[in-house]
C-alpha cells in the first residue's frame, strides 16, 4: 500500500477525488500542520508529499528533513505556477483547480517515480508524459545529456531547429538581431528550463540566437521525436499549448513596460529577475554583463548603471563587483 502525506492549512478541505481515497492501494495521513513534519515522515515513510497550505514550502524545512530531497512531492497552489521553484525534478506543482482525472494521475506517475537516485521508472515509455514535468523527467532519463563552456553558441537564429532542450545546469540568453546588428536580449533562462519550442510542424525554424552565459548542462531529444510524444498524449498539448500561451502574456507585460516604463522602473524589473539568485547569500554575482542586462531592459548600458547607482544610494540594492544583493525586495517591487 502507498502512503501519502497530506498537509493543508486548517479548514481548507483537502481536494482529493472520492474515487481515489477509495482505492485500497493507497494511505492518507492528513495534517494541518507542518511542525510534526519530521516525525510523520519517519513514522510512516510516505511515497509522496501532497503540499496543500496556502504559503510554499519553507526552505528550511529541508535542512530539518533530509529525506525531503528523495520523496517525490505535489504542490497545490493558486500562485503561478511558473514562478515557483521546484526542490528537485521530482517536485511537481498543480492548480487547486486540477480536475479529478489529471490529479488522481499526477499522484499515480509521482508514488510510481520513487527511487534513491531518483530516477523515474526506466521504461519510460512516450505515451506516459501527460504534462509539462513529466516531459521533463522523460528528458531526463531518455534525452542526451551535453556540456557547453561559457560563450558558446547553442543554436542558432533562422536556423532548422533539430532539438528539444532542458538546461540541467547554467545560465542561457536568447537574442536576435535588428537590422543594424544590434543584439535585443530576448529571454534569460536558468535550471529546469525548456528552449527550442518553435513550432509543432515538421521543420520549426528557431527565430533567435541561444548563448550560455556559463558553464552549462543541457538534456536534448530530437524535435521528431518531441512530436512523437505530443501526437500520442493529448493532455501534455493542452499543458504545453497554457505554457506558451502565458509565455506570450508575459512579453506582452514586458514590451508594455519596455515601451511605457520608467527607465529605473525598467531596471528595477530586470533585477527581480533574478531575485530568487540575489537574495542568496551564497550567490556569487550574475555572470552577466551589464550591457546584456541593460538589453533585457531595453535601454542604453549608461542609463541602467546610473539607476543601479541610484539604487544603491537609495540603500535598496548593494553593488559589489559583479554582485548585486537586494536589500529592499519590496522597495524595488513598489518603483515606478
Amino acid at each position: 500500500m502507498k502512503c501519502i502525506l497530506y498537509i493543508s492549512d486548517r479548514n481548507s478541505g483537502h481536494p482529493i477525488p472520492g474515487e481515489l481515497t477509495e482505492k485500497q492501494d493507497y494511505e492518507f495521513i492528513y495534517s494541518n500542520s507542518a511542525s510534526d513534519l519530521r516525525g510523520l515522515l519517519l513514522k510512516n515513510k510516505p511515497d509522496l508529499l501532497i503540499w496543500a497550505k496556502k504559503n510554499p514550502i519553507p526552505s528550511e524545512l529541508l535542512d530539518e528533513n533530509p529525506e525531503l530531497l528523495k520523496l517525490p512531492i505535489l504542490t497545490i497552489t493558486k500562485a503561478k505556477i511558473k514562478t515557483q521553484k521546484s526542490f528537485h525534478i521530482k517536485h511537481h506543482f498543480l492548480p487547486p483547480t486540477v480536475s479529478d482525472q489529471k490529479l488522481m494521475r499526477k499522484i499515480d506517475f509521482l508514488t510510481n517515480a520513487k527511487s534513491d537516485n531518483f530516477k523515474i521508472i526506466k521504461n519510460f515509455e512516450k505515451s506516459a508524459v501527460p504534462d509539462i514535468e513529466a516531459l521533463k523527467s522523460y528528458m531526463e532519463i531518455k534525452g542526451e545529456l551535453i556540456n557547453l563552456d561559457k560563450h558558446t553558441i547553442l543554436f542558432r537564429e533562422n536556423r532548422h531547429s533539430s532539438f528539444i532542450y532542458l538546461i540541467k545546469q547554467g545560465l542561457v540568453k536568447t537574442s536576435r538581431m535588428d537590422q543594424l546588428g544590434k543584439e535585443l536580449i530576448t529571454g534569460v533562462y536558468r535550471k529546469n528550463d525548456l528552449l527550442g519550442l518553435y513550432g509543432f510542424h515538421k521543420n520549426p525554424v528557431a527565430t533567435e540566437m541561444a548563448t550560455t552565459l556559463e558553464p552549462s548542462e543541457f538534456y536534448r531529444i530530437l524535435h521528431t521525436e518531441f512530436r512523437e510524444i505530443l501526437q500520442k498524449n493529448q493532455e501534455l498539448s493542452l499543458d504545453l499549448a497554457q505554457y506558451l500561451t502565458d509565455t506570450v502574456l508575459a512579453l506582452k507585460s514586458q514590451l508594455l513596460e519596455m515601451a511605457y516604463a520608467s527607465v529605473l522602473k525598467k531596471t528595477s524589473n530586470t533585477i527581480l529577475q533574478f531575485k530568487d539568485e540575489l537574495q542568496n547569500p551564497e550567490f556569487k554575482g550574475l555572470n552577466i554583463s551589464r550591457t546584456d542586462l541593460a538589453s533585457m531592459a531595453g535601454i542604453s548600458t549608461e542609463s541602467f548603471i546610473r539607476s543601479l547607482s541610484s539604487l544603491k544610494k537609495e540603500g535598496i540594492i548593494a553593488i559589489k563587483g559583479k554582485k548585486i544583493n537586494i536589500l529592499k525586495p519590496d522597495k524595488l517591487q513598489e518603483i515606478l
